[in-house]
């Protein structure tokens, strides 16, 4: 856990809850943020959106967390945080947050998750896998049909 003094209140950071989770999601759905970034390129990324995202990670010592207005402290915050504890918060979050281990287990559960012939064949039983009948009155097609009226090159 950490703690940071920030217009005269006390806000901590601890690893985030799934509605955190839930409300940075939707926070970052537009965001552009490069595959290699740092800490100046993350700030850039979410450029005005940066104070909901603080908002978003931050809790107000002794305020519980389901109470929070993202939307006025985002404004508090904005007026309020010096650039070098935004830094540090954004540090922090990976501290608290390891997306690294975190991605790596989403991806583990999501390879449990597909079925093994989606992963060996990259279908699963859609219009491309499956046979279609056809019926006496249709003839079979392999691609295009020339146009009568087209020339023979």
């Amino acid at each position: 856990m950490y703690r940071y003094l920030i217009g005269g209140k006390t806000y901590i950071q601890k690893p985030l809850v799934l509605g955190q989770w839930r409300q940075l999601l939707d926070l970052l759905k537009d965001l552009k943020v490069p595959q290699d970034f740092d800490i100046r390129e993350i700030v850039s990324a979410f450029g005005d959106k940066l104070p909901y995202a603080l908002a978003i990670v931050l809790i107000e010592e002794g305020k519980p967390l389901r109470e929070k207005d993202i939307g006025a402290l985002a404004s508090q915050i904005e007026f309020e945080i010096s650039p070098e504890s935004t830094f540090q918060i954004i540090e922090d979050f990976f501290a608290c947050n390891p997306m690294p281990l975190l991605l790596n287990r989403l991806s583990g559960m999501m390879q449990k998750l597909i079925p093994q012939d989606m992963t060996e064949t990259g279908l699963t039983n859609s219009a491309s896998s499956s046979r279609m009948a056809i019926s006496p009155n249709e003839t079979k097609s392999y691609g295009d049909i020339p146009s009568p009226s087209a020339s023979h090159i």
